[in-house]
């Protein structure tokens, strides 16, 4: 394995003495800008800070280039790249979103100084680059942090930075909906109509909390944990995993749901660890398929951020049950598809020398098992997989990531983004 570079500039913002106030981006740093950056040995914002800074290596510009498909070496049985980036620059995708199998959105950031953000769009066909508000531009350290879309018309793209910005495709255009400025540095997101959007901006001081969208005016929900994630049902069961603040003064995640009138904590039967001196947990991700399946992703970490214990829990209706759990594997994204979760999934190791596989898997996760299956790679380079969508009405699903170099001197340099798909 390959060990990364620590020489990485380091953009996070000083501590405020609380470890937990934004600790619960670990899992979505690993899901959603990089597992190279974890593998550094950092604590977790200052581990996005660090991918988000090893993009400006100085390159050309990328206003006028077009994507262009390079033929992939050695693709596994089940899951191939299509397209590799060509903008001239050092570029990698770090979201994805499908409408339909003619209707997809993939984003990222470019290595201009001071990072740009830019959003590719799938017409059945070829990916293309979409124009962007200019607005966008004056955002530092950019990068598109979350996609969301409920039709054609409603997508919806989460950007991180100073400030961070939520932006929305009607179909024609983007435009800029709402800036959060200050310590809003990294946001995400989800919409289950034009006029129910959520935006997750972590809890504490330092970040921007959690807002709920209706259409006409944007407003903090009221949650007995702050959420990082929402997936819908229906109308009247909406799940939600968060954090709260104790008494003690440590955070505690946990999940809650929706029932049509309040929110409320549902019980895990204490499969999500609570912070303590020693560990902290980072909560990922909640998909539903129904009020008897759902999922949720999450990492402990010890020993000061330098161990890790991934888990996925699924609850069958009655109760939650421990699907997996282990020890120095990231999970990162995941997309509900077929009869269970698609994850991807990464060997790392963050104690120093902090280590990382080249190699990611995507694992399929069933309530009672999992079967892991190998991602394409080149050789000399480091696939990182940052983003999976399942896309409506097939078998199949896109993935979103890059390919890393370790060049020593600037460590982990992003070559290029790459878009996957699996086949039938």
């Amino acid at each position: 394995m390959r060990r990364p570079s620590t020489s990485r500039p380091n953009t996070s913002k000083p501590s405020t003495g609380k470890p937990s106030t934004s600790k619960h981006l670990a899992a979505a740093t690993a899901a959603a800008c990089g597992l190279a950056a974890l593998a550094a040995g950092l604590a977790p914002t200052a581990a996005l800070a660090a991918h988000l800074a090893r993009a400006a290596h100085p390159a050309r510009a990328v206003d006028s280039a077009r994507p262009t498909n390079r033929p992939a070496a050695a693709p596994s049985p089940r899951w191939r790249i299509t397209g590799v980036n060509d903008y001239g620059d050092h570029d990698t995708l770090t979201s994805v979103v499908a409408i339909s199998p003619a209707d997809a959105w993939a984003g990222g950031q470019a290595g201009v100084p001071g990072s740009r953000v830019f959003l590719q769009h799938w017409n059945g066909q070829t990916w293309t680059r979409a124009n962007l508000p200019a607005s966008l531009r004056k955002i530092s350290s950019a990068q598109v942090s979350g996609l969301a879309a409920s039709s054609a018309s409603n997508v919806w793209a989460f950007i991180s930075g100073h400030p961070a910005a939520v932006a929305r495709f009607d179909g024609a255009r983007w435009s800029v909906v709402r800036e959060w400025p200050g310590e809003a540095f990294s946001i995400s997101g989800e919409t289950f109509g034009r006029r129910d959007v959520w935006m997750f901006g972590g809890i504490g001081p330092q970040t921007a909390g959690t807002w709920h969208y209706d259409g006409h005016a944007w407003t903090r929900p009221k949650m007995p944990l702050t959420a990082f994630d929402v997936s819908k049902v229906s109308a009247r069961d909406e799940w939600a995993i968060g954090e709260r603040l104790t008494r003690r003064g440590s955070y505690a995640g946990g999940v809650e749901r929706w029932n049509g009138r309040t929110w409320a904590v549902v019980p895990t039967g204490g499969l999500i660890p609570s912070d303590s001196a020693t560990r902290s947990t980072a909560l990922g991700q909640i998909l539903a398929r129904s009020p008897r399946s759902v999922w949720v992703t999450g990492t402990v970490y010890t020993g000061g951020f330098q161990h890790l214990r991934s888990f996925v829990l699924h609850w069958n209706g009655r109760k939650w049950h421990r699907v997996t759990g282990q020890s120095d594997v990231s999970i990162g994204q995941a997309a509900l598809g077929g009869s269970g979760l698609w994850a991807v999934t990464q060997h790392v190791r963050l104690a120093e020398p902090g280590y990382i596989d080249p190699d990611p898997r995507l694992a399929f996760y069933r309530p009672r098992h999992r079967v892991a299956l190998v991602t394409p790679s080149h050789p000399g380079q480091s696939l990182e997989i940052n983003a999976l969508a399942d896309i409506p009405g097939t078998h199949t699903a896109w993935a979103a990531g890059g390919y890393f170099t370790d060049t020593m001197a600037q460590g982990w340099v992003p070559d290029g983004g790459v878009i996957l798909q699996r086949s039938h």
